[in-house]
């Protein structure tokens, strides 16, 4: 079963054909499409199919177009979620996805200095194209989704060229050029294509005529100049600068190649370079990918600097990047996972992690949880919590940031425009970075993805967790940067770190002046003592009650080891369990309280997330009073966590209610909790 988007809607195969009938039901099914897997609100659909114009029958209508595509279509592809509908399908089955999965291997592949395979793969994705895009439909989602995807598809096109003309095929694209010139006349990138290509087939006066038509066009047309990196190109062809000359382009011996490893279900691309006794694990921020941070000199010296000091181990996070594609954001739990499933494919037994702005947290909660697999800590930029909270209100309100905001519209250079103002403040107003950084971000992520992103983002909080760190910790961050404050907070907490305040306002540590941030990362790499063992560690305990038989006991056994847990306890009434993760441990306990209901069973748990020594009593530890004392509270067949455990689990998929009662003390054991309810 294919779903074609790139032309005329198209479904099924060559063999059988689906025909769908209605010009709304169509509309109604690409809508869907263009978020495959992911819900799609009633209300939503409503205002992308009519905009302001809509009937008083519109949510019934949307039901019976979707009665009638559910008719034609297999059956269980379209999907009732409350409060919308999506369609479940293969996203290979997509033209639009492969498009842009291709287009993502043609760039890497460019960025490597494999020109030959980057024009393969920018052919195959436009090969895809069967006319425009989404054009039968009048709809309003359609209008703005019509010019996204024709941007893309012109990008690719700019693409595949300029692959072309890296493997010296310029002659050919002299005569290429000229119809896309006749059909996008002001589209300088286009334009400074065919200079490049006139110049190089031996055709100056030819170039620097055709640049003279598009400055008199611009001037006519737009009252505009041309930019100055066309009015550069046209001093260097005026100059024969030999620079201009085709040299084929061979691949850097820099970058090493992308490998992946697979943990469950999702590939995750890493990648190394550099060697040494040292490990070292970077965790990149936001929607940054580790590959096309070779073709930006100043991340290139980054990379190669901490690859100085050992081996540099680099990845990208699930639905980042090169890695997988993923339905949902993954949580910090999974992305921990990813982490040892990448240190295990490299044999790496310890590291010293790197957490960089939004990749700090999940090194945190990664040094808490795993101290034997952790040799040091470095944070970079980092934050525990970064927007407002009740309790906090030293952060943004999250709402009013720009990346709770944007909209597929403003993915690209606009986005890049404001991230690179708020994080690299020293770049602002240089149009090269623009665009560059505008590259960059598109390779990260789609839209959907960052959306999904900005809502994780917006619930991490492991401020919990950071007393619990006792791996030796680097804290850096820049004095005028924008989450300096977050920085010191997340230093002040975590037990004898080293907090280094460093001059500029650049939150990304390789922008500015990058040799501070590295010369304290290699100070503090060459003081690390990697014979330590650690004696404590961050644990998730889950404390069940029910009534039970041995032959129940095995089956509670059969359910922590699937889950991953180490039982600390178990008689025939009460289960005492560890876990590596808190969302681990709601599930198993989840699964514990199914079991009892099917063996008629009153069943209640609870769940709490502290540090226990490795060495000591695990039952004497204050995680397990904790969540004895959370399951004593629970009613039958209720699951109650502590606020430690609702905040770690953001991005899992898991929903909580707060109780509403009095923060939850236990007796000998300092601190208070706020209590919540897994929802059934």
């Amino acid at each position: 079963m294919e779903f074609k988007l790139l032309g005329p809607l198209e479904v099924g195969d060559r063999s059988a054909p689906i025909s769908i009938a209605g010009r709304k039901q169509r509309a109604l099914l690409a809508r869907l499409l263009l978020d495959a897997n992911r819900t799609v609100a009633a209300d939503r659909l409503v205002d992308d199919l009519w905009g302001e114009s809509v009937p008083d029958s519109a949510h019934k209508m949307v039901q019976i177009y979707v009665s009638q595509l559910r008719k034609v279509l297999p059956d269980g592809l379209l999907q009732t979620r409350p409060p919308g509908y999506a369609v479940e399908v293969e996203p290979a089955s997509i033209d639009l996805v492969r498009f842009e999965q291709l287009r993502r291997e043609g760039e890497a592949a460019h960025a490597a200095g494999n020109a030959e395979l980057a024009a393969r793969r920018f052919d195959e994705a436009l090969s895809l194209w069967r006319g425009e895009a989404l054009a039968e439909f009048q709809e309003p989602f359609a209008q703005a989704e019509t010019a996204r995807l024709g941007e893309l598809h012109l990008a690719c096109i700019e693409a595949r060229i300029a692959a072309d003309l890296d493997r010296g095929r310029h002659g050919e694209l002299v005569a290429e050029l000229e119809p896309l010139l006749t059909r996008y006349p002001l589209r300088e990138g286009l334009r400074a294509q065919q200079l490049l290509a006139l110049y190089r087939s031996g055709r100056q006066s030819d170039a620097l005529a055709a640049y003279r038509r598009f400055r008199d066009l611009l001037a006519d047309e737009l009252g505009l100049e041309p930019s100055p990196r066309l009015k550069e190109l046209e001093r260097r062809i005026l100059r024969h600068d030999r620079t201009l000359d085709y040299e084929p382009v061979r691949a850097s011996a820099a970058p090493p190649g992308v490998r992946y490893v697979r943990n469950g279900d999702v590939s995750i691309a890493y990648q190394t370079t550099g060697e040494g006794e040292l490990d070292l694990v970077l965790v990149h921020g936001w929607v940054s990918s580790f590959q096309p941070g070779w073709e930006w000199p100043a991340l290139a010296r980054f990379y190669e600097r901490l690859a100085g000091i050992g081996r540099l181990i680099m990845f990208d996070k699930r639905g980042i990047g090169l890695s997988d594609r993923v339905t949902e954001m993954a949580s910090l739990e999974e992305r921990m996972d990813d982490v040892r499933a990448v240190m295990d494919a490299v044999g790496s037994e310890r590291a010293l992690v790197l957490g960089i702005s939004e990749g700090g947290p999940m090194a945190a909660l990664f040094a808490a949880t795993y101290p034997r697999r952790t040799t040091g800590l470095v944070l970079m930029g980092a934050f525990a919590r970064w927007p407002w909270a009740p309790d906090d209100a030293s952060g943004p309100r999250i709402e009013q940031h720009w990346s709770m905001n944007a909209t597929p519209e403003d993915w690209g250079l606009p986005a890049a425009k404001r991230y690179v103002d708020e994080a690299a403040p020293s770049l602002a107003g240089h149009e090269d970075a623009y665009r560059w950084y505008a590259s960059y971000l598109v390779r990260g992520a789609s839209p959907g993805a960052v959306a999904q992103l900005a809502r994780m983002n917006a619930e991490i909080d492991v401020r919990d967790v950071l007393p619990s760190i006792h791996v030796p910790t680097l804290v850096l961050y820049r004095e005028r940067e924008f989450v300096r404050q977050e920085a010191r907070y997340m230093g002040e907490r975590i037990a004898a770190a080293r907090i280094v305040e460093l001059p500029g306002a650049d939150h990304l540590p390789w922008e500015g002046a990058q040799d501070g941030v590295l010369h304290e990362i290699e100070r503090f790499a060459g003081e690390l003592d990697t014979e330590t063992e650690p004696e404590r560690v961050l644990a998730t305990v889950l404390v069940v009650e029910a009534d039970g038989t041995q032959e129940a006991c095995d089956l509670v056994r059969a359910d922590v080891a699937r889950f991953r847990g180490s039982e600390l306890a178990l008689t025939d009434d009460t289960l005492i369990a560890t876990f590596d993760g808190p969302a681990r441990a709601i599930r198993c306990g989840s699964a514990l309280m199914e079991l009892a209901r099917t063996h008629g069973r009153a069943a209640r748990a609870g769940l709490h997330t502290g540090e226990s020594d490795l060495g000591g009593d695990t039952l004497e530890a204050i995680p397990v009073a904790v969540a004895a004392a959370l399951k004593e509270q629970a009613e039958p067949g209720e699951i109650l966590v502590s606020s430690t455990v609702r905040d770690l689990v953001a991005g899992s998929g898991l929903a909580f209610s707060e109780r509403e009662r009095e923060p939850l003390h236990v007796e000998g054991v300092p601190g208070a909790w706020h209590v919540h309810a897994v929802a059934a």
